[in-house]
């Protein structure tokens, strides 16, 4: 059985491919994209099931992506991973208070990112 869909979106395309590698290892599949509106079109074309997400972005940040998802009923239960290097609590507080379910702050350890990953996935079902 084919393991669930996530979209990672980031600007860095380093991020992107190092992140898309990691999951595919895992036998994840992987959609991936380069800034906010490209997420937000690939949110209504693929479905995913999860989606981790960088806030700083040309076009549209990460804070808008995470509310429009969050304001359609199609995409509301979508979970949401923030991977960002901003580290202040406060922004990390405002992405969770937006809908993210968890807050990585990077630079992160990959290894960490797929335990967090399969944490939320398990979260998801139950």
């Amino acid at each position: 059985m084919a393991k669930e869909k996530i979209l990672v979106v980031d600007d860095e395309p380093d991020i992107v491919k190092l992140v898309t590698l990691k999951l595919a290892n895992e036998g994840f599949r992987v959609i991936g994209a380069g800034d906010g509106e490209e997420a937000l079109k690939k949110v209504e074309e693929e479905k995913p099931d999860l989606i981790i997400l960088d806030i700083s972005m040309p076009k549209m940040d990460g804070w808008e992506v995470c509310e429009k998802i969050k304001a359609k009923p199609e995409s509301k239960d979508i979970p949401i991973i923030m991977l960002t290097a901003l580290g202040y609590i406060s922004e990390e507080f405002k992405g969770l208070r937006l809908g993210a379910v968890k807050y990585i702050k990077k630079p992160f350890d990959a290894d960490e990112l797929i335990n967090v990953v399969y944490q939320v996935i398990e979260q998801k079902k139950h």
